[in-house]
């Protein structure tokens, strides 16, 4: 039998000494959330034309397009997230109208969100599903009821023939196509159902009935009394440079910002900015008009330039 070296014999007691645990690799803690900055950050969009079934949250989060609630989604992702974490010092208000609804998002609560459109969306679906106080009488959601009338539709629809030697049968690309249909409808019937059985928003979110820019607006003046010029800042073309504005004046303890969604803003809400003389400041980020997600990544990046220059 061959000797056993010291070297061998040391490297043998010191893989049976030390836990080889220590160089597994461990898993990340998960999300953190940035340290707050300076200001107090109030993102504030103007979503006009939102559909009742929007505003009900009886919308496919596979499909975002359908309501434009992917706008809605990237604008929570623009105003909340940083690299591996949130923003614990900015509040963003969805206002809904013409339902007159705000869902209101504490980056200082959230817990448990990604930054991925689907499942902010879900955040979304759920805050509308438990804030709704008629959905439960106006919707029915008996999933028997539904696969009968889309049958129903299916038969009134098809085609004579398709087949010649199967009369009044369908392709298989059809057929694939109403199953992968039939199947995400009837997935979204399950998280409304269960949805439905809740009673909590999700942490950090809140719903509002009955609002308007101009209480909201008064709401946050109330928390904060020293509003100036340049402490609420509404986002249109023809406005002033943002940054020229940033460079040349300080800017308040709290920032708003006012953004309109893909439609802009609407006549009333545009005539009463306007009339906020010392309050309201129209700012701009050049001719070219940009998404509201762009804007509010971009301003964030001013204002964060300018906190860390204070100090």
């Amino acid at each position: 039998m061959p000797s056993i070296t010291a070297a061998t014999f040391f490297l043998l007691w010191f893989l049976i000494l030390v836990p080889t645990l220590s160089f597994a690799p461990t898993r990340s803690t998960g999300i953190y959330k940035t340290k707050p900055l300076l200001a107090n950050r109030n993102v504030i969009v103007l979503s006009h034309n939102v559909s009742q079934t929007v505003a009900d949250g009886l919308f496919d989060v596979n499909t975002l397009l359908t309501g434009r609630v992917d706008v809605l989604a990237r604008c929570v992702n623009a105003a909340l997230w940083v690299s591996n974490g949130i923003r614990r010092d900015t509040t963003i208000f969805l206002m809904l109208f013409p339902q007159n609804l705000t869902v209101e998002i504490r980056g200082e609560d959230v817990k448990g969100l990604n930054p991925d459109e689907r499942t902010i969306a879900l955040y979304l679906q759920r805050t509308l599903l438990v804030g709704s106080s008629t959905h439960r009488n106006r919707i029915c959601i008996d999933s028997t009821i539904t696969e009968k009338k889309e049958k129903l539709k299916v038969c009134n629809d098809r085609p004579l023939i398709v087949n010649p030697h199967k009369p009044g049968s369908r392709s298989k690309s059809e057929k694939k196509a109403l199953r992968t249909e039939r199947k995400a409808r009837e997935a979204m019937l399950r998280r409304i159902r269960k949805s439905m059985n809740e009673t909590t928003f999700p942490q950090g979110f809140a719903l509002h009935r009955d609002d308007s820019l101009i209480k909201r607006m008064a709401s946050l003046e109330k928390e904060d009394n020293k509003l100036s010029s340049t402490g609420v800042l509404m986002f249109e073309e023809s406005g002033d440079s943002l940054w020229d504005v940033i460079e040349a004046e300080t800017i308040s303890a709290t920032t708003t910002l006012i953004l309109g969604d893909q439609i802009g803003y609407a006549p009333c809400d545009e005539e009463y900015l306007v009339g906020q003389i010392g309050k309201v400041k129209r700012v701009s980020l050049g001719p070219l008009s940009l998404l509201t997600s762009q804007c509010i990544t971009i301003t964030h990046h001013y204002l964060d330039r300018q906190a860390t220059d204070v100090t």
